[in-house]
């Protein structure tokens, strides 16, 4: 079973513009077996069916790999939970990603992932929210990836002051509506963010629809950033 789930995470990536070795097919692997491990334990994930976690977990975070493999700077990955999107990022674009995440017991795991698996060199576990990171990391990222974290408007916000200037945030969303991408354009106007892309596209081999939205930092937010930890989501800009 092994092989063939190998050669189907490459013929995705292939699909989806990434190149992917059978090594690193072979760690992402043993991330998601990982997960699934302690998935009763630390509820990492609502999808425990292995077939299903490979294609929703794995093949998504494989998509978004394709937009930052080729680009310099640093990434940052926020809410990463299970570790996706970031641990697929640094395994198959063989760059260090810090991995944003403040449930201490989530980033005690990601912390085991990161010694054990292949392909992780230069990834850090930072266990602390967003907001407190850009206080110590701030203007800090070429890159912050976000995967079914927050509304629109809060990811924006949250990502602003992490990012370097013209640095990206990519956001990974199933299907925003039309309120919450007009949302996400406003309050991205306040933060000195500007959207430049929405990228849909469909999981390989099925019928399901992804969409991810990129916003460029391009100028200085208008209020001060961050807030105090939970506001972007407690009390939006849009």
């Amino acid at each position: 079973m092994g092989n063939t789930e190998q050669q189907d995470i490459i013929a995705s990536g292939y699909k989806l513009g990434v190149a992917i070795t059978e090594l690193q097919a072979t760690s992402l692997l043993d991330h998601l077996g990982a997960v699934l491990e302690a998935n009763n334990r630390l509820n990492l994930t609502a999808i425990a069916e292995r077939e299903q976690a490979i294609r929703l977990h794995i093949v998504d975070s494989i998509a978004v790999a394709s937009h930052v493999e080729s680009a310099e700077g640093n990434i940052a990955d926020m809410g990463s939970g299970a570790g996706f999107p970031g641990i697929p990022i640094a395994i198959v674009c063989h760059r260090p990603v810090d991995l944003i995440e403040s449930v201490k017991k989530k980033a005690a795991f990601l912390e085991d992932c990161v010694a054990a698996l292949c392909g992780l060199w230069g990834t850090n576990v930072l266990a602390m929210r967003a907001e407190e990171v850009a206080l110590v990391r701030g203007n800090g990222y070429q890159h912050v990836t976000a995967r079914a974290l927050t509304s629109l408007p809060a990811l924006v916000e949250l990502a602003s002051p992490l990012l370097v200037m013209g640095g990206t945030l990519w956001a990974m969303k199933g299907a925003p509506t039309k309120q919450e991408l007009e949302s996400g354009v406003r309050a991205a106007g306040l933060v000195g963010m500007h959207e430049v892309e929405r990228l849909e596209y469909r999981l390989p081999s099925s019928d399901e629809r992804r969409m991810i939205v990129a916003y460029a930092k391009v100028s200085e937010p208008t209020i001060m950033l961050p807030r105090r930890v939970g506001v972007a989501q407690k009390r939006p800009l849009a």
